[in-house]
């Protein structure tokens, strides 16, 4: 019998708005009395209502009555951020810069919009001179740490997320992300510890949930996981990615048919989702459904013609219904796309 791949997806946070308002928030300086200042503050109130449109004009009406209110062109450029008016903001933000160089702010901002726009390097430069003019907020080191775990840089990662964690001990997604690090570096111990001190700073974090699953079933602790993974499913109801890990699971512990109900739902929730389809197709072999694992193949294939594991894993069902051409071509096809495990099926192939 051939070996079978099965795919668990662990789900990261990464570029996470909701915690830049916590930093914006904090250049949103009150001011008291004048024309301008009395437009200011009425910007700040509708930033802070998230009516960010209505905020860009009341700081325009600011700039227009005082072209010296360097905080106003700060903060439209938060406000235009937040519109993903990225040009403009930028432009507002450099305007702060060149009037107060100091500033540490304006340069963090500008580092968000990079990393948004998924320039790592600009994102990088700027983060970087935020903190070097005295920026000391957990999220800078959180953002700079998703860059660093995106480039593989998984020890970076984790001394980034430590130093967001050392500022905020209460940052959940900096538990979660730096647990996913050490996942990827396979300390599967310290990645349970990380995921579950984020579940209790935030016992919502579905994603984390989901994340801690996953480790639980490298661990071979498949009913922790399936905790886990209910926790998550019950927290989000719509996360295919939940119902695909935890059918994996099942998959582990043979119960193929629960396994089967999981990719399905998994992919009734997201029909385009290749992994699932790959898996339930695993699964289907299992019960020897050999055809209904061929044709949740052949989508898995259809969505990603690249999907090595996916050609490796249909061979084996194509062989067991006797079609010794289509596994020989698709075991060649899997060693082609970088499959190695592949080489050793095709050795009865012409």
């Amino acid at each position: 019998m051939k070996n079978f791949f099965i795919l668990s997806i662990t789900f990261l946070l990464f570029l996470n708005y909701g915690f830049s308002q916590q930093t914006q928030d904090s250049t949103l300086v009150i001011a008291e009395g004048q024309e301008d200042e009395v437009a200011y503050n009425e910007g700040i109130k509708l930033f802070k209502a998230q009516k960010y449109q209505a905020s860009i004009e009341k700081f325009t009406e600011t700039i227009n009555l005082n072209r010296n209110f360097t905080q106003a062109f700060l903060n439209r450029g938060s406000a235009k951020m937040k519109l993903k008016q990225y040009n403009s903001a930028l432009q507002d933000l450099d305007t702060t810069i060149a009037r107060n160089p100091n500033l540490p702010e304006p340069y963090y901002i500008k580092g968000r919009i990079f990393d948004l726009q998924n320039k790592k390097e600009d994102a990088l430069n700027n983060y970087k001179i935020a903190e070097q003019k005295g920026y000391n907020e957990a999220n800078l080191f959180y953002f700079v740490g998703v860059i660093k775990f995106q480039e593989e840089a998984y020890d970076d990662a984790i001394t980034y997320y430590t130093r967001a964690i050392d500022i905020d001990p209460k940052h959940a997604f900096s538990y979660n992300d730096r647990g996913s690090s050490k996942k990827m570096k396979e300390d599967y111990d310290g990645a349970i510890k990380d995921y579950e001190k984020a579940t209790q700073l935030d016992p919502k974090l579905a994603l984390a949930f989901d994340n801690l699953s996953v480790v639980k079933s490298r661990k071979e602790d498949y009913d922790g996981a399936i905790i886990a993974s209910n926790t998550a499913i019950k927290l989000k109801p719509d996360f295919y990615i939940a119902y695909n890990n935890r059918g994996t699971v099942y998959f582990f512990k043979e119960d193929y048919d629960k396994a089967i109900a999981d990719f399905n739902k998994a992919i009734e929730l997201k029909d385009d989702y290749a992994y699932a389809y790959n898996n339930l197709g695993n699964a289907k072999h299992k019960k020897k459904d050999y055809q209904g694992s061929v044709d949740a193949l052949n989508k898995a294939i259809e969505l990603d013609p690249n999907y090595g594991t996916a050609y490796m894993n249909r061979a084996a069902s194509k062989e067991m219904l006797r079609d010794t051409k289509g596994a020989c071509e698709d075991w060649n096809k899997a060693i082609e796309l970088g499959i190695e495990q592949a080489q050793q099926y095709i050795g009865g192939c012409n």
